[in-house]
């Protein structure tokens, strides 16, 4: 016990020696980092580093700036798409939204018909969009007059069953 208790008393004063020694001598041991309590940045085009002092928790997750869906339209060629998160721009403006299709019939276009937002605090917070594909159609194989191209509509009616890709992205600052 008496040994034991020497080792402690021992080890008390190596200690405070060497605390003692670091200050006089302008030692300071850098500070341990705290975790961030803020949310991570969306991932961006370019890297760059960064100045923080604090460190990033194993389970961080960064938020992603675009969202995308594919979808298959409904036999009126529509079809709507919901947001897995809302998308926050300035009052009166639309998020960018991009498409491509995927057939292999007439070419389709797409086109957004209608949008699902709410509007506060001058912001426009989008939820989903609706859009309409429709198949081209080829003109008439004999057109004995040019009035037959007056009110000739190059689309023909929904194109039921198309495979659309659907992006979505947060506004770029």
């Amino acid at each position: 016990m008496k040994v034991r208790g020497a080792l402690y008393l021992f080890a008390a004063l190596i200690g405070g020696a060497i605390a003692a020694s670091a200050q006089s001598s302008g030692f300071n041991p850098a500070p341990v980092p705290s975790p961030s309590a803020i949310m991570p940045p969306a991932t961006g085009l370019d890297g760059m580093l960064g100045t923080s002092t604090q460190y990033a928790r194993a389970d961080h997750t960064h938020a992603v700036r675009v969202q995308r869906v594919a979808r298959t339209t409904a036999a009126d060629g529509t079809l709507t798409w919901v947001f897995a998160r809302s998308i926050v721009v300035p009052s009166g403006e639309t998020p960018p939204l991009a498409y491509m299709v995927e057939d292999t019939g007439s070419p389709v276009v797409v086109q957004v018909t209608g949008r699902t937002f709410t509007t506060a605090g001058g912001q426009d917070t989008h939820t989903a969009v609706t859009v309409r594909a429709q198949r081209a159609r080829t003109l008439p194989a004999t057109l004995t007059v040019l009035t037959a191209l007056v009110g000739y509509d190059v689309f023909a009616g929904g194109a039921s069953g198309v495979r659309v890709n659907l992006w979505a992205a947060d506004p770029t600052q």
